[in-house]
């Protein structure tokens, strides 16, 4: 029998999974579009928010606009 205090290992695998995901999530960028959707709404919300499309193509350009040529 369990104590109470203690979560059950399979509870506890979950989320430590979960946040490792969330982790990895945010290294990689993955989540920029979640946490540009809720900046907006918190900071401008009577402005239009971008689609994730048009979002990641706004980012892409961005970040690619610097390079002008041969490497």
């Amino acid at each position: 029998m369990q104590q109470s205090g203690k979560p059950k290992p399979a509870a506890a695998a979950r989320q430590f999974l979960s946040a490792g995901l969330s982790l990895l999530r945010g290294v990689t960028g993955d989540d920029a579009y979640e946490k540009y959707a809720a900046h907006m709404a918190r900071t401008e919300p009577d402005t239009q928010v971008m689609s994730a499309r048009e979002f990641f193509r706004a980012q892409q350009e961005r970040q690619w606009s610097c390079i002008s040529g041969c490497c």
